[in-house]
């Protein structure tokens, strides 16, 4: 416990590193996923297409894949990111389609009653989508969103394997400075653990929220 309490610091750098990536990869993710999922209910055949497409191709390629493939293919076609934020895209890339899915499945809840309603009105089909749609949908959804959420958190461990200084790449480099691995790793082990029923408790409490206002 003493080995713990004295690399204190060193698991918080990790801790607040990683949190960072599933911050930008939680909003990243919800901001595409809600546009994959918006796209792939739309009338048009061809959003439904191309929403149908990403989804094949990136929620069945391996993370690890992806993120090797980001990092080392785009500065062959003269794009060039940092580590972290290449991490941070290739989860957002990979995690939205998870976020779409399980966004349509709040959209299949929504009654066509509702819709027709509001056409009947006169809204158009954006206006429908933002004010009436998405906000039922995502009401529906909080709890299964948030377990898409707490899978990100682990996968970003997968950033070590580019080089990315999170908590598993800082854990690794400690382990084998300090020669106690077994030590190490169960502290990070712990990290993980905490971060992932901390964000388990945020989930349920905002989920406990909305379904009170409903």
């Amino acid at each position: 416990m003493s080995f713990l309490f004295n690399h204190a610091g060193d698991f918080g750098q990790g801790i607040l590193l990683t949190l960072g990536l599933v911050v930008l990869g939680g909003l990243g993710s919800l901001i595409l996923g809600t546009l994959i999922a918006a796209l792939k209910t739309s009338p048009i055949r061809v959003g439904r297409a191309v929403a149908s497409a990403y989804i094949l191709v990136f929620r069945n390629v391996p993370l690890p894949v992806q993120m090797v493939l980001f990092v080392f293919g785009l500065p062959q076609l003269g794009i060039q990111f940092s580590l972290y934020a290449s991490a941070a895209i290739a989860l957002v890339l990979y995690t939205a389609p998870f976020v779409a899915e399980t966004i349509r499945a709040g959209l299949n809840t929504v009654d066509q009653g509702e819709l027709e309603a509001s056409r009947a009105l006169g809204f158009a089909p954006l206006t429908s989508m933002r004010i009436l749609v998405l906000p039922q949908a995502f009401a529906t959804v909080i709890r299964p969103l948030g377990n898409v959420y707490i899978t990100m958190l682990k996968n970003t461990s997968v950033a070590a394997l580019i080089g990315v200084a999170e908590l598993t790449f800082l854990s690794d480099k400690l382990a084998i400075d300090e020669a106690s691995p077994f030590l190490v790793f169960a502290g990070a082990a712990i990290c993980y653990l905490v971060m992932g029923l901390v964000i388990g408790r945020l989930i349920a409490a905002i989920d406990n929220k909305v379904a009170f206002s409903r």
